[in-house]
């Protein structure tokens, strides 16, 4: 089944709801569905923007870091 097809499916099937309660549950589950993937393209986006920074030499290595970690906080 094709995902426009579901998306019909799924919009009949809602229409014939008539418990606010679970209209409700379902905009909050698709409420946090959008706000995820949004997340998610950040998330993409940041990592992509440091690999290219990390490519380009504009980043620290690892050990320099954990380095001065371990001479400000200690062990």
């Amino acid at each position: 089944m094709d995902i426009q097809l579901e998306k019909a499916t799924l919009i009949e099937r809602i229409q014939k709801i008539n418990d606010s309660s679970l209209i409700q549950a379902f905009n909050h589950l698709l409420d946090y569905a959008i706000k995820k993937e949004e997340n998610d393209e950040l998330l993409e986006a940041s990592i992509n923007k440091a690999l290219e920074q990390s490519e380009k030499g504009e980043g620290r290595p690892h050990e320099l870091v954990i380095q001065e970690m371990r001479e400000k906080y200690g062990k």
